[in-house]
């Protein structure tokens, strides 16, 4: 009992002591730790731990390693990571045996009012709290198992630049870091290890810049640039650095702007665009307008994408207004330090496009650096993807009420659809339609109120496509407003001047033609009704009317003009027959082949056949002093070739004529026949013409035909290049051959003669022959005509017998149609006169020969000549002029002398026919004349003496007055006063 008492008075005691010496400690503690805390001895030391520095301004301690701070710098300094904390207020637990140990362990920070907190070259500076709980914060270890985050009124600065990322900032946040080794750690290195150990979930509400927030991703994608601020909210869950399943960033912004670089749409192993031809240097589109930026994680991808309305793009103008754009790529989602580049994106808009031009250096490149060429506005709408860094797939339709496209200098313009796609295999498809269209090329308006169809594919690399694009041009229901347009089309086929000449008139028009880059080929209809052309080289010459259907086939054609075959090509036109109007002749002509070449000069060959009704179109080759013109139909056969525009020998052209009719001089031959024509040599052409059986007339002859056999006519030229330009007559041969020509009325060459002159044809039957020779404007010719049986009358006189007429003509003037009519004759035989006692005189014969005899050819002829006359003898001319020798045995018997010759000159003039100074001897006989025909009458003098008896006749009105009385004296006083 004695030992408990003391103890028992003992512990009070001892407890009394422990609580003075705690008290005392406790004093000691509060006024020491307010003097460390306030005196920044204690921040330095903290400080003097390595990478670590802390400050502060006032502090209390509430009790030992927790302190209440104001305006706390705490901040972790490495040259690899700069993590520091701002407040205004923070209540600080640290350990004080980590503190013993040179060590900062944070067991609790609760931060109020911050003002700044940096991560490397980011600083988020706000109104909020921070709470962070058992962090380890040192140079080798950095460690926080719980962070958590919520402020207002925040921002977010680029330090580099005090750039403002973010304002207007809203987070809540909640974060764990696991322990990090950071000693000897690069940046890189430090960057990749905190996200491995980072887990955390934020909140986020703010107004932020879209270039600022999203560049760290849109790095990636070079050729993608953002401007434009917004509203920026978002919700994220991280996990070992890596964004989890319903994170999501959204940009919300008024006014968004999205760039994009073509030049930097490439490969990214190769240096130059694959799918464009760039300007220098490249503009870069864009797009404004109100619109939404977003980030999120969904279906194990991350996912960005932009979209905006009311969106105008340009390029270096505005080009597009009024548009809906979205841009959309994902990539694996992965740690966001291990995240690979974006190399895939989608693209799609919508909207009105205002300028097709810009869809030019998509287009323009192909076909050999000609290709498509687009004008115009309308509704668009678009789609595009990209795959590993390269176009992929892509769609593109327009509505355009106003649309122009070019191709190879063909431009068609209308209402139009512009449908294009790019397909996997990189192949550009494009297809424009056009609706009430036309179609222009060089200038030239070819179609109007077209529906066309252009369609085109290419590589989309371009180095392929000048080798592998290709196109298709399509028109129907079109309309030529004019056809003279195709003249200029005509020069590639035909010789220059073109023979034929396309005036005026409309026709309607289909076609389809392929395009590669170097050549087209396809077919052209053409069909036309009343169409004014000119087959004839003079402005003289005329027009004709006629409908026409041309089909158009082109086998091959160079794009650079040098080639074009165009065989197989077929033109049917149907002209008015003149002699019956309401009917038409068709013609059909079907270019068997037809292949040219042009360089500096046209070269070419071709084979042309088909039935032809008009030949007329080879008048424009054929001279018009010559009087040479062709008409009529039949089948035509040309084949030939030229080189620098001039035709090459042999060419040749035939016709075998179902109706053939031959213009010469002033007549016409008519029959069923052939025609050819040649080129012997580069200058030298001949064109022949033969026609079995013929009928031939003059040309102003209402008389019926004469009917001939074997008829022939060649014209030909030593000048041939000459006469394409113009053909003169001196540069022509034309021989004319009429051999055999029966005359059923003998009596329609009564135009001949002169009306009044007292000779006319009865009747009978006749045989012609003729040949002619044209050089130049000079003629000469030979014409036989015989008669067998054939009536005639001299005055009042009735003779019948044979009668042969042979005119040997040279030196003829083709414009005065003056001949030398030199060794021409006139050969009467069996000739009787017929009386009412019956036939008298019977067998007589006379010839007359020519000498020094000019002819003029006309109606009636006129004919100066010196005449050789022979004749049976002049019994007849006798009777003829004298009734008495006529009635009177003895007289008649008188003056029939027989073998008789002489000389006369013989003047045969529209009016008359004059034979003076003929004196004829024969025997004992000597007979001088004058008389004169004209009225219906004789009028003259003769002479005649036999052996010593003389006798002198007067003729006055046909009627003869004897002289007997010195008649030799009296004829010559007669003829003095009769000289004229």
């Amino acid at each position: 009992m004695s030992n408990e008492r003391p103890i028992s008075k003992r512990l009070p005691r001892i407890l009394f002591i422990t609580l003075l010496g705690a008290l005392v400690i406790a004093l000691m503690w509060s006024f020491g730790s307010t003097w460390l805390l306030n005196s920044q001895w204690l921040p330095q030391r903290i400080s003097q731990i390595e990478g670590v520095d802390v400050r502060w301004t006032d502090a209390t301690s509430l009790h030992p390693g927790r302190w209440e701070v104001e305006n706390l710098y705490l901040a972790r300094e490495d040259e690899a990571l700069l993590v520091a904390v701002e407040a205004e207020r923070a209540t600080l637990s640290l350990s004080l045996l980590a503190l013993l140990r040179g060590e900062l362990h944070i067991q609790a920070l609760d931060a109020n009012g911050i003002r700044r907190l940096t991560v490397g070259d980011i600083a988020l500076e706000a109104k909020g709290q921070l709470q962070v709980a058992d962090t380890q914060f040192s140079r080798a270890t950095l460690a926080v198992p719980n962070v958590a985050l919520d402020i207002s009124e925040g921002r977010l600065i680029r330090l580099s630049d005090q750039a403002t990322l973010v304002r207007d900032i809203q987070l809540r946040a909640n974060a764990a870091l696991a322990s990090v080794a950071t000693a000897q750690l690069t940046s890189d290195e430090l960057t990749s290890e905190l996200l491995g150990a980072l887990t955390a979930q934020l909140s986020i509400d703010a107004q932020a810049d879209a270039w600022d927030v999203f560049m760290p991703y849109l790095e990636a994608l070079p050729w993608l640039a953002l401007d434009g601020r917004g509203a920026l909210t978002g919700e994220l869950t991280l996990n070992a650095g890596k964004l989890q399943t319903g994170s999501e960033l959204t940009l919300d912004a008024p006014a968004l702007r999205v760039s994009l670089d073509e030049r930097h749409l490439r490969p990214r192993d190769q240096e130059t665009p694959q799918w464009l031809i760039a300007d220098t240097p490249s503009p870069r589109h864009t797009a404004t307008g109100e619109g939404q930026v977003r980030l999120a994680v969904e279906n194990g991808q991350l996912h960005f994408s932009t979209q905006l309305t009311g969106v105008e793009l340009a390029d270096t103008h505005p080009y597009a207004t009024d548009t809906h754009l979205r841009l959309a790529t994902d990539i694996p989602n992965q740690r966001l330090d291990q995240l690979e580049l974006p190399t895939d994106a989608d693209l799609a808009l919508n909207g009105h496009i205002t300028r097709l031009d810009m869809l030019d250096r998509y287009l323009a490149h192909t076909l050999d650096g000609q290709g498509i060429k687009l004008s115009g506005n309308g509704e668009i709408e678009a789609s595009a993807s990209l795959r590993d860094a390269r176009p992929y797939n892509a769609s593109l339709a327009i509505q355009a009420p106003v649309l122009a496209a070019e191709l190879l200098d063909v431009v068609a313009q209308g209402s139009g659809v512009l449908t294009a796609e790019l397909t996997p295999e990189e192949i550009v498809d494009t297809t424009l339609m056009f609706t009430d269209a036309t179609l222009h090329h060089q200038t030239r308006q070819l179609l109007a109120d077209a529906e066309i169809t252009l369609h085109a594919l290419s590589p989309l690399d371009p180095d392929q496509a000048q080798e592998n694009a290709t196109a298709k041009l399509q028109w129907q229901s079109a309309r030529l407003p004019d056809i003279s347009v195709l003249q200029s089309y005509l020069g590639a086929v035909l010789p220059d001047p073109a023979p034929l000449q396309l005036l005026s008139g409309q026709a309607t028009s289909t076609g389809q033609l392929d395009f590669t880059t170097e050549q087209m080929r396809g077919e052209i209809s053409l069909e036309g009704e009343q169409l004014a052309t000119r087959w004839q080289l003079s402005e003289q010459s005329g027009a004709l009317e006629s409908d026409a259907q041309l089909r158009l086939t082109i086998q091959q054609a160079a794009l650079d003009g040098s080639q074009l075959d165009i065989s197989g090509s077929r033109l049917r036109w149907q002209v008015a027959d003149s002699l019956a109007p309401s009917e038409r002749l068709e013609s059909t002509l079907v270019l068997r082949d037809g292949r040219f070449q042009h360089g500096d000069a046209l070269n070419g060959q071709f084979t042309l056949e088909g039935s032809v009704q008009r030949l007329s179109f080879l008048n424009a080759f054929l001279p018009d002093a010559h009087g040479l013109a062709l008409s009529g139909n039949g089948q035509l056969l040309a084949q030939g070739a030229f080189r620098n525009d001039r035709l090459l020998a042999p060419t040749r052209l035939r016709v075998n004529a179902n109706q053939l009719e031959v213009a010469f001089l002033d007549y016409l031959a008519s029959g069923r026949g052939e025609l050819t024509a040649q080129l012997d040599t580069t200058e030298q052409a001949k064109l022949s013409l033969g026609i079995p059986h013929f009928s031939l007339m003059r040309q102003d002859d209402d008389r019926p035909h004469l009917e001939g056999r074997h008829f022939a006519l060649t014209t030909e030229t030593d000048h041939f290049s000459e006469v394409l330009e113009s053909p003169d007559p001196a540069h022509f041969t034309t021989r004319v051959s009429l051999p055999i020509m029966d005359v059923p009325d003998f009596t329609r060459y009564n135009r001949y003669l002169p009306e009044e002159a007292g000779v006319n044809l009865l009747g009978g039957q006749a045989s012609l022959a003729s040949e002619w020779l044209l050089e130049g404007m000079t003629a000469q010719g030979e014409l036989t005509l015989r008669a067998f049986g054939a009536d005639m009358a001299l005055l009042d006189q009735r003779l019948r017998g044979d009668v042969e007429l042979h005119l040997t003509l040279t030196e003829g003037d083709l414009e005065t149609l003056r001949f030398n009519a030199n060794d021409s004759f006139l050969r009467l035989e069996n000739i009787f006169r017929q009386s009412t006692e019956g036939r008298q005189d019977a067998g007589w014969w006379v010839q007359l020969t020519m000498e020094d005899a000019q002819l003029e050819w006309g109606d009636p002829i006129r004919l100066t000549s010196q005449l050789h006359l022979g004749m049976r003898d002049t019994g007849l001319l006798a009777r003829l002029f004298l009734a008495r020798a006529r009635e009177s045995d003895w007289l008649g018997r008188l003056l029939n002398v027989r073998n008789i010759n002489g000389d006369a000159q013989l003047h045969i003039s529209g009016e008359r026919i004059r034979l003076h100074d003929l004196t004829l001897t024969g025997d004992s006989l000597l007979l001088l004349s004058d008389v004169t025909l004209a009225d219906e009458h004789a009028n003259g003098a003769l002479y005649a003496r036999l052996g010593a008896v003389g006798i002198g006749v007067e003729l006055i009105a046909s009627e003869p007055t004897l002289k007997v009385l010195q008649p030799r004296a009296w004829f010559d006083r007669w003829r003095e006063l009769n000289q004229y």
